[in-house]
């Protein structure tokens, strides 16, 4: 299993985990189900989930609060979502994310993550390199985890 940084342009983060066991319907569940996303990254989970649906995953203990919308909805194939903090400032950018999820060549699956859009300023690419894309590594790889050995 690996989680992969793939080379990209400074305005998108890409990356690429394999989910060697999880089928994408099963990989999708995990990022829409509250009790399942609670399982691998926020304390608490809530959401509409369906096109224009909105999130809420918080972390209570720290007050921080991560909100969006849903831009694409298709189980088993694709997720995307919008991407704003509450502490980040008023004008600050908000964020894409898109997964998309592609059967492999096993019974698993290939999650690509995209997360944009980042301006070229030392600010910007600061908070792709050193919060976003290490975020992702360390939180895809407890998903791994958790659907190598589902309940």
């Amino acid at each position: 299993m690996a989680v992969t940084h793939l080379p990209s342009e400074q305005t998108i983060l890409l990356i690429e985990a394999d989910f060697p066991t999880a089928s994408p319907r099963m990989l999708f569940d995990y990022w829409t189900q509250p009790s399942l996303l609670e399982q691998w990254w926020p304390q608490k989970a809530e959401l509409v989930g369906k096109i224009g649906g909105r999130y809420h995953l918080s972390w209570p203990q720290m007050n921080w609060h991560l909100r969006g919308h849903y831009t694409s909805f298709e189980p088993g194939k694709q997720l995307g979502f919008t991407w704003k903090w509450d502490h980040d400032e008023p004008e600050a950018d908000e964020r894409e994310v898109r997964l998309v999820l592609m059967p492999s060549a096993t019974t698993g699956t290939l999650l690509h993550l995209t997360h944009a859009f980042y301006r070229d300023t030392p600010e910007d690419q600061e908070l792709r390199i050193e919060h976003h894309l290490a975020g992702w590594l360390h939180f895809l790889s407890r998903l791994q985890q958790l659907a190598a050995s589902p309940i």
